[in-house]
């Protein structure tokens, strides 16, 4: 179990790192329109399954069975994942990258409020004190806004809510992920052919073409490692260390891109930090981790329970 956690950790944090990174990626295709983009992720994403099915699995798509409890999780999530991923290529293109990163600066919060509130996860008072501390810095963050940010809400609420729904799964990450993306990948493909036979599909030359060929493993990696956190690491634990992502974004934003950050924007950025360094001192000191209710799915087959245990 610990070396699960401690697993959990390092694959939370590597995710949060590449998604904070992968604006740098995504303004290669900031031409293309947000809604191509997401079609052509979930396709992409979709063959880079199928084929992590095949090599590390041994098996096809065919052999991949769910419960009628997992589809409808899975169809929630997908939902989700279409929020988040339209609101993320649009603020890159638009020049937002700064208003994103609050939106992943608040979904922490996002999480750790549904930890504590459906999963019943019990927070030291230090890991207490860090919660406060983020609330702190992105109430700062929300205010020098001035207008409410649309697309920092879509992205927390969306990206929050994710990480709960995982916690909720029978499957484990990889069969999840290939679940999500089945689901998504033909209404996705469709829309693709439409806008090509409408003349409205965009590549953008050469640079556009790679781009575009490389977005399912972009796309494919950070969230197979966060999925496989997300099933090992209490939501709480799982929401503070998400401030690694928006983070880097916001620095990217500010210093790579030149997007206007102001003195109270810092001094937020510093404050969540100081959390983060709360959290992370607690969690090298505490002896154990909190206890969190075990979630349980109320099934008569026995060979469901046996099969999944309890989170």
């Amino acid at each position: 179990m610990l070396r699960e956690i401690g697993s959990g950790y390092r694959s939370a944090l590597l995710a949060h790192a590449l998604w904070g990174l992968a604006p740098v990626f995504w303004k290669l295709l900031d031409h293309v329109p947000a809604a191509q983009l997401t079609a052509w992720r979930f396709v992409q994403t979709l063959a880079v399954m199928v084929l992590v099915q095949r090599v590390a699995r041994g098996r096809t798509i065919r052999g991949l069975v769910a419960s009628r409890a997992s589809v409808s999780i899975h169809v929630a999530a997908v939902a989700l994942l279409t929020i988040n991923w339209l609101a993320f290529v649009y603020a890159v293109s638009a020049e937002r990258i700064v208003e994103l990163s609050l939106g992943y600066f608040l979904a922490p919060l996002v999480s750790v409020l549904l930890g504590v509130g459906l999963f019943r996860e019990r927070l030291s008072r230090p890991s207490w004190l860090a919660v406060g501390l983020s609330s702190v810095g992105v109430a700062v963050l929300a205010a020098e806004a001035g207008s409410l940010p649309w697309i920092a809400l879509a992205v927390a609420t969306a990206f929050g809510s994710y990480g709960a729904l995982q916690k909720a799964s029978e499957v484990d990450a990889v069969d999840g992920l290939t679940i999500e993306m089945l689901l998504a990948a033909p209404i996705a493909a469709a829309y693709l052919a439409w806008s090509s036979i409408t003349g409205g599909v965009v590549t953008g030359g050469a640079v556009g073409i790679g781009a575009t060929a490389l977005i399912g493993v972009v796309t494919a990696a950070p969230l197979l490692l966060f999925v496989r956190a997300a099933r090992s690491l209490p939501l709480w634990a799982l929401g503070l260390l998400q401030y690694v992502g928006p983070s880097l974004q916001l620095l990217l934003g500010a210093v790579v891109f030149g997007e206007t950050t102001s003195r109270a924007e810092l001094v937020a950025f510093a404050v969540i930090w100081l959390g983060l360094g709360v959290f992370t001192a607690d969690r090298w000191l505490s002896p154990r981790a909190p206890r969190t209710r075990r979630y349980r799915w109320r099934s008569d087959d026995p060979r469901r329970r046996s099969r999944h245990p309890a989170r």
